[in-house]
């Protein structure tokens, strides 16, 4: 049996209202889409450098309007190089994956989960002291030891800031949690 023109998408049958409301919310879902592209990393899926920068600027102005505090995790994948250079390119980007899924996970949705470099991570930890964020640092560096890559084993070290301690400013605190 031939399914009707309107049920295989032929949108020539159909009035020009209609198909005209069908391509604005086409173009609509289309300009979705791009957003959610140019705010997040194509390979895993977390925000990316420039999304956190803006998103660390809005909460530094926040949390000086509120007094509050928050702390800043800035992870780095341990001999990633190495691993990459032993296992492959493909590998790495699996494992990369699988480590930002491992971020995701141990995260609240309030908080920001970006890839910030090659093998850097950097979780924003809403109204989070640096004694709590200490806590979530541990769990996560804990379970990417224990990730199963495939290929062995990779580790993060993971420093902290806590704004304002850390930095006024979104570039002083990641400093602050690289040096840690």
């Amino acid at each position: 049996t031939e399914f009707p023109a309107w049920a295989r998408g032929d949108m020539g049958y159909l009035p020009r209202p209609f198909t005209t409301v069908v391509s604005r919310l086409r173009e609509r879902e289309s300009q979705g889409e791009l957003e959610r592209l140019s705010l997040t990393d194509a390979l895993t899926g977390l925000y990316n450098r420039r999304h956190l920068m803006g998103t660390l600027a809005s909460e530094v102005q926040r949390s000086r309007r509120l007094r509050r505090t928050f702390t800043v995790l800035l992870a780095d994948v341990d001999t990633f190089k190495q691993y990459n250079d032993t296992h492959g390119h493909l590998a790495g980007d699996a494992a990369l994956v699988k480590i930002a899924e491992v971020f995701r996970r141990m995260t609240r949705s309030v908080d920001c989960v970006a890839r910030y470099g090659g093998e850097e991570f950097v979780v924003m930890l809403l109204e989070c002291p640096i004694a709590t964020a200490a806590l979530v640092a541990e769990r996560i560096r804990a379970r990417v030891a224990d990730q199963d890559l495939g290929n062995g084993k990779l580790t993060v070290s993971i420093g902290l800031a806590e704004y304002p301690d850390g930095g006024d400013s979104p570039e002083e605190l990641i400093a602050t949690a690289d040096a840690a």
